[in-house]
Protein backbone atom coordinates (compact mmCIF):
# COMPACT_ATOMS: atom_id res chain seq x y z
CA UNK A 1 0.00 0.00 0.00
CA UNK A 2 1.30 3.45 -0.92
CA UNK A 3 1.95 5.67 2.14
CA UNK A 4 -0.55 8.47 2.66
CA UNK A 5 0.38 11.92 1.41
CA UNK A 6 1.46 14.46 3.99
CA UNK A 7 -1.13 16.57 5.81
CA UNK A 8 1.54 18.90 7.22
CA UNK A 9 0.96 22.37 5.70
CA UNK A 10 4.73 22.86 5.43
CA UNK A 11 5.08 19.76 3.22
CA UNK A 12 1.71 19.41 1.43
CA UNK A 13 2.97 17.36 -1.53
CA UNK A 14 5.25 15.00 0.38
CA UNK A 15 4.87 11.29 -0.41
CA UNK A 16 6.64 9.42 2.41
CA UNK A 17 9.08 6.81 1.13
CA UNK A 18 9.90 4.30 3.89
CA UNK A 19 12.72 2.89 1.76
CA UNK A 20 14.38 6.24 1.17
CA UNK A 21 18.08 6.51 1.91
CA UNK A 22 18.11 10.28 1.40
CA UNK A 23 15.70 13.20 1.70
CA UNK A 24 15.96 16.27 -0.52
CA UNK A 25 14.39 19.41 0.92
CA UNK A 26 13.45 21.91 -1.80
CA UNK A 27 13.00 25.60 -1.06
CA UNK A 28 11.16 27.74 -3.66
CA UNK A 29 11.92 31.00 -5.41
CA UNK A 30 10.19 34.28 -4.46
CA UNK A 31 6.47 33.91 -5.02
CA UNK A 32 6.79 30.16 -5.56
CA UNK A 33 5.06 27.40 -3.65
CA UNK A 34 5.60 23.71 -3.06
CA UNK A 35 3.92 22.89 -6.37
CA UNK A 36 6.87 24.24 -8.39
CA UNK A 37 8.60 20.92 -7.64
CA UNK A 38 5.66 18.71 -8.62
CA UNK A 39 6.80 15.70 -10.60
CA UNK A 40 10.46 16.01 -9.61
CA UNK A 41 10.40 12.98 -7.32
CA UNK A 42 9.74 10.55 -10.16
CA UNK A 43 12.85 11.81 -11.97
CA UNK A 44 15.16 11.15 -9.02
CA UNK A 45 16.67 7.84 -7.88
CA UNK A 46 14.30 5.42 -6.14
CA UNK A 47 16.14 5.85 -2.85
CA UNK A 48 15.36 9.60 -2.69
CA UNK A 49 12.37 11.19 -0.99
CA UNK A 50 11.61 14.69 -2.23
CA UNK A 51 10.24 17.12 0.37
CA UNK A 52 9.04 20.39 -1.13
CA UNK A 53 8.70 23.13 1.48
CA UNK A 54 5.57 25.29 1.50
CA UNK A 55 6.15 28.68 3.09
CA UNK A 56 3.23 30.72 4.51
CA UNK A 57 1.49 33.20 2.24
CA UNK A 58 1.07 31.12 -0.93
CA UNK A 59 -1.05 28.36 -2.46
CA UNK A 60 -3.01 26.62 0.32
CA UNK A 61 -1.35 28.89 2.90
CA UNK A 62 -2.28 32.11 1.12
CA UNK A 63 -4.24 33.43 4.11
CA UNK A 64 -1.21 33.16 6.41
CA UNK A 65 1.15 36.08 6.88
CA UNK A 66 4.43 35.61 4.99
CA UNK A 67 7.79 35.98 6.67
CA UNK A 68 9.84 39.05 5.79
CA UNK A 69 13.04 38.07 7.60
CA UNK A 70 15.05 34.87 7.68
CA UNK A 71 15.57 34.35 11.46
CA UNK A 72 11.85 34.09 12.38
CA UNK A 73 11.28 31.91 9.33
CA UNK A 74 13.98 29.52 10.51
CA UNK A 75 12.53 29.54 14.03
CA UNK A 76 9.20 28.35 12.61
CA UNK A 77 10.70 25.92 10.13
CA UNK A 78 13.15 24.08 12.38
CA UNK A 79 10.57 22.28 14.58
CA UNK A 80 8.69 20.91 11.56
CA UNK A 81 11.88 19.79 9.85
CA UNK A 82 13.23 18.05 12.95
CA UNK A 83 11.21 14.80 12.62
CA UNK A 84 12.41 14.40 9.02
CA UNK A 85 16.11 14.63 9.84
CA UNK A 86 16.35 10.97 10.83
CA UNK A 87 17.92 10.20 7.44
CA UNK A 88 20.73 11.83 5.48
CA UNK A 89 19.51 14.89 3.62
CA UNK A 90 20.37 17.42 0.93
CA UNK A 91 19.13 20.98 0.43
CA UNK A 92 18.02 22.37 -2.92
CA UNK A 93 17.25 26.08 -3.11
CA UNK A 94 16.16 28.12 -6.10
CA UNK A 95 16.77 31.89 -6.11
CA UNK A 96 15.26 33.10 -2.79
CA UNK A 97 15.29 29.50 -1.55
CA UNK A 98 19.09 29.46 -1.58
CA UNK A 99 19.08 31.98 1.28
CA UNK A 100 16.88 29.75 3.41
CA UNK A 101 19.02 26.68 2.68
CA UNK A 102 22.29 28.41 3.51
CA UNK A 103 20.95 30.17 6.61
CA UNK A 104 19.70 26.86 8.02
CA UNK A 105 23.03 25.20 7.33
CA UNK A 106 25.01 28.02 8.92
CA UNK A 107 22.75 27.95 11.98
CA UNK A 108 23.08 24.19 12.40
CA UNK A 109 26.83 24.27 11.88
CA UNK A 110 27.18 26.85 14.66
CA UNK A 111 25.35 24.44 17.00
CA UNK A 112 27.30 21.38 15.95
CA UNK A 113 24.14 19.81 14.51
CA UNK A 114 24.13 17.43 11.52
CA UNK A 115 24.51 19.18 8.17
CA UNK A 116 23.21 18.31 4.72
CA UNK A 117 25.38 15.98 2.68
CA UNK A 118 25.45 18.79 0.14
CA UNK A 119 23.59 21.84 -1.12
CA UNK A 120 22.47 22.66 -4.64
CA UNK A 121 21.91 26.40 -5.02
CA UNK A 122 20.33 27.61 -8.24
CA UNK A 123 19.70 30.96 -9.94
CA UNK A 124 21.17 33.09 -7.14
CA UNK A 125 24.29 35.04 -6.46
CA UNK A 126 26.27 34.33 -3.32
CA UNK A 127 24.30 35.83 -0.38
CA UNK A 128 27.25 37.16 1.58
CA UNK A 129 27.63 39.86 -1.06
CA UNK A 130 25.82 43.14 -0.32
CA UNK A 131 23.11 44.03 -2.79
CA UNK A 132 20.64 46.85 -3.18
CA UNK A 133 17.44 46.31 -1.23
CA UNK A 134 14.19 46.56 -3.16
CA UNK A 135 12.01 47.24 -0.11
CA UNK A 136 11.65 50.91 -0.96
CA UNK A 137 10.31 50.45 -4.50
CA UNK A 138 6.85 51.86 -5.01
CA UNK A 139 4.17 49.52 -6.34
CA UNK A 140 4.62 50.53 -9.97
CA UNK A 141 8.38 49.99 -9.86
CA UNK A 142 7.97 46.70 -8.01
CA UNK A 143 5.47 45.42 -10.57
CA UNK A 144 7.88 46.34 -13.36
CA UNK A 145 10.60 44.41 -11.53
CA UNK A 146 8.32 41.37 -11.38
CA UNK A 147 7.72 41.59 -15.11
CA UNK A 148 11.46 41.62 -15.77
CA UNK A 149 11.91 38.40 -13.82
CA UNK A 150 9.30 36.71 -16.04
CA UNK A 151 8.25 34.42 -13.21
CA UNK A 152 4.81 35.83 -12.37
CA UNK A 153 1.94 34.48 -14.53
CA UNK A 154 0.44 37.02 -16.91
CA UNK A 155 -3.04 36.52 -15.44
CA UNK A 156 -1.80 37.93 -12.11
CA UNK A 157 -0.94 41.25 -13.78
CA UNK A 158 -4.25 41.19 -15.68
CA UNK A 159 -6.41 41.06 -12.53
CA UNK A 160 -5.88 43.84 -10.00
CA UNK A 161 -7.65 41.96 -7.21
CA UNK A 162 -5.35 38.97 -7.66
CA UNK A 163 -2.27 41.18 -7.88
CA UNK A 164 -3.29 43.03 -4.70
CA UNK A 165 -3.71 39.68 -2.94
CA UNK A 166 -0.22 38.38 -3.76
CA UNK A 167 1.75 41.63 -3.54
CA UNK A 168 2.39 41.43 0.24
CA UNK A 169 3.76 37.91 -0.15
CA UNK A 170 5.94 38.87 -3.12
CA UNK A 171 7.34 41.90 -1.31
CA UNK A 172 8.06 39.77 1.76
CA UNK A 173 9.82 37.18 -0.38
CA UNK A 174 11.97 39.80 -2.06
CA UNK A 175 12.99 41.06 1.38
CA UNK A 176 14.24 37.56 2.15
CA UNK A 177 15.86 37.28 -1.27
CA UNK A 178 17.76 40.52 -0.63
CA UNK A 179 19.04 39.35 2.77
CA UNK A 180 22.80 39.42 3.23
CA UNK A 181 24.08 36.39 5.13
CA UNK A 182 27.36 36.05 7.02
CA UNK A 183 30.47 35.14 5.05
CA UNK A 184 30.61 31.93 7.07
CA UNK A 185 31.71 28.91 5.00
CA UNK A 186 29.90 25.65 5.69
CA UNK A 187 31.54 22.24 5.79
CA UNK A 188 29.23 20.59 3.25
CA UNK A 189 29.86 20.71 -0.52
CA UNK A 190 28.00 23.23 -2.66
CA UNK A 191 27.01 22.92 -6.30
CA UNK A 192 25.73 26.09 -7.98
CA UNK A 193 23.36 25.89 -10.95
CA UNK A 194 23.13 28.91 -13.21
CA UNK A 195 22.73 30.22 -16.74
CA UNK A 196 25.03 32.43 -18.76
CA UNK A 197 21.93 34.26 -20.03
CA UNK A 198 20.37 34.95 -16.62
CA UNK A 199 20.60 38.74 -16.49
CA UNK A 200 19.72 38.77 -12.78
CA UNK A 201 22.62 36.54 -11.70
CA UNK A 202 25.90 37.36 -13.46
CA UNK A 203 28.20 34.37 -13.66
CA UNK A 204 30.88 35.90 -11.37
CA UNK A 205 28.25 36.24 -8.64
CA UNK A 206 27.21 32.61 -9.06
CA UNK A 207 30.82 31.46 -8.82
CA UNK A 208 31.30 33.30 -5.52
CA UNK A 209 29.34 30.54 -3.80
CA UNK A 210 32.74 28.84 -3.78
CA UNK A 211 33.67 31.21 -0.92
CA UNK A 212 30.92 29.72 1.26
CA UNK A 213 32.16 26.14 1.54
CA UNK A 214 35.30 24.56 2.96
CA UNK A 215 34.43 21.43 0.99
CA UNK A 216 33.99 20.74 -2.71
CA UNK A 217 32.47 23.39 -5.00
CA UNK A 218 31.13 22.90 -8.51
CA UNK A 219 29.08 25.01 -10.88
CA UNK A 220 26.87 23.76 -13.68
CA UNK A 221 25.29 25.83 -16.42
CA UNK A 222 21.99 25.48 -18.26
CA UNK A 223 20.23 27.12 -21.21
CA UNK A 224 17.59 29.71 -20.48
CA UNK A 225 17.17 32.83 -18.37
CA UNK A 226 16.37 33.17 -14.66
CA UNK A 227 13.70 30.47 -14.62
CA UNK A 228 15.71 27.77 -16.35
CA UNK A 229 14.14 25.25 -13.95
CA UNK A 230 11.16 25.47 -16.33
CA UNK A 231 12.88 25.75 -19.69
CA UNK A 232 15.74 23.32 -18.95
CA UNK A 233 13.88 21.04 -16.56
CA UNK A 234 15.21 17.72 -17.87
CA UNK A 235 18.82 18.91 -17.95
CA UNK A 236 18.49 20.33 -14.44
CA UNK A 237 17.00 17.13 -13.05
CA UNK A 238 19.69 15.02 -14.71
CA UNK A 239 22.35 17.21 -13.10
CA UNK A 240 20.60 17.02 -9.73
CA UNK A 241 20.50 13.22 -9.96
CA UNK A 242 24.23 13.16 -10.57
CA UNK A 243 24.92 15.34 -7.53
CA UNK A 244 22.70 13.22 -5.28
CA UNK A 245 24.36 9.98 -6.35
CA UNK A 246 27.78 11.57 -5.90
CA UNK A 247 26.97 12.64 -2.34
CA UNK A 248 24.95 9.52 -1.42
CA UNK A 249 25.72 6.52 -3.66
CA UNK A 250 23.31 4.38 -1.60
CA UNK A 251 20.30 5.97 -3.32
CA UNK A 252 20.97 3.96 -6.48
CA UNK A 253 21.17 5.12 -10.10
Amino acid sequence: MRPAASTNPWFPTRQPNPNARLRVFCFPFAGGGASVYNGWGSSLPAGVELVSVQLPGRERRIMEAPFRQIPPLLDALEPVLAPLLDKPFVFFGYSMGTRVALALTQRWQSRGAPLPLGMVVAAAGAPHRARESRDDLNDAAFIELLRKYEGTPAEVFAHKELLDMVMPMLRADFSIADSVLPALPVRCPITAFGSHTDSHVPMPELERWSELTTSDFRSRHFPGTHFFLRTAREQLLAALREELVRWCPEVGP
